[in-house]
């Protein structure tokens, strides 16, 4: 529906929609934040855990009806949820070197609540969760609440992985990961290990969706591009933040 004369209001050189007021401008730069790698672990990963969990699910409950007709119809679910966790393991190990090798918002320090201020971060962006504060907390990067929940998932996708691998290696016994994992069976029950391995799937779609809202509404809140992000890697950062930032580097290196 068009917007009304009262809703709209002609200026000299625009239109203005008085339902969405022009906000006050600041100098700002576009700024390379989320590397390429990282930008590959996020999509392999959204793309790897579809799959794992579709198929995961068959090999749990066989809905499709068909083996009579096509007897190794399990054997083909069986042999893509491996792959794709191979593929899946590939990328983590991947995000796990950039913890080390990354740029500074994608590096371990920016997880780890090690400061008092990233705890007090946390407690403001709780807020504006909850409607108090009516500003979410602006951050070049992840903002300390995102970075420890984050550090939570990559938790579970490592138990995720060591509970699938646990699983294969009693099909293939194999020479190497026997010595990594075989072990695990002896000190928790591998049914134990299977449902654990089941039920984080439902974990992490539930944070799928609920990292998609948390997303939109905050970049649709701070306008700063943070759902273009991760897709060109590019931030528009006011210049004043970033030069604050840089200061807080060379604080953190001397």
């Amino acid at each position: 529906m068009p917007a009304s004369h009262t809703d709209l209001e002609l200026t000299e050189a625009r239109v203005v929609d008085t339902r969405h007021p022009i906000e006050a401008a600041v100098p700002t730069v576009g700024l390379y934040v989320w590397q390429y790698p990282l930008r590959l672990f996020h999509w392999g990963a959204v793309l790897s855990i579809a799959i794992l969990s579709f198929t995961g699910y068959y090999i749990h409950d066989p809905f499709i009806v068909g083996q009579v007709k096509y007897p190794f119809l399990m054997g083909w679910f069986r042999f893509t949820h491996e792959a794709f966790g191979m593929v899946f393991l590939a990328l983590f190990l991947m995000r796990l070197a950039m913890f080390f090798q990354g740029n500074r918002w994608v590096g371990w320090r920016q997880y780890v609540p090690l400061h008092a201020s990233q705890w007090k971060e946390m407690l403001n962006v709780m807020k504006f969760y909850a409607f108090i504060n009516p500003k979410p907390v602006t951050k070049i990067g992840h903002n300390a609440m995102a970075a420890f929940s984050y550090l939570g998932i990559y938790t579970m996708i490592l138990l995720e992985i060591v509970t699938g691998l646990v699983m294969y290696n009693r099909l293939r016994h194999s020479a190497v990961l026997g010595p990594l994992v075989g072990w695990i069976p002896n000190v928790v029950n591998v049914q134990n290990l299977r449902l654990i391995h089941f039920f984080l799937m439902f974990v992490f779609i539930a944070f799928g969706v609920f990292h998609v809202h948390l997303c939109m509404l905050i970049s649709r809140t701070e306008k700063r591009g943070l759902m273009d992000s991760i897709f060109i890697g590019y931030k528009v950062i006011p210049e004043e933040e970033l030069e604050e930032e840089e200061k807080r580097a060379v604080a953190e290196r001397s």
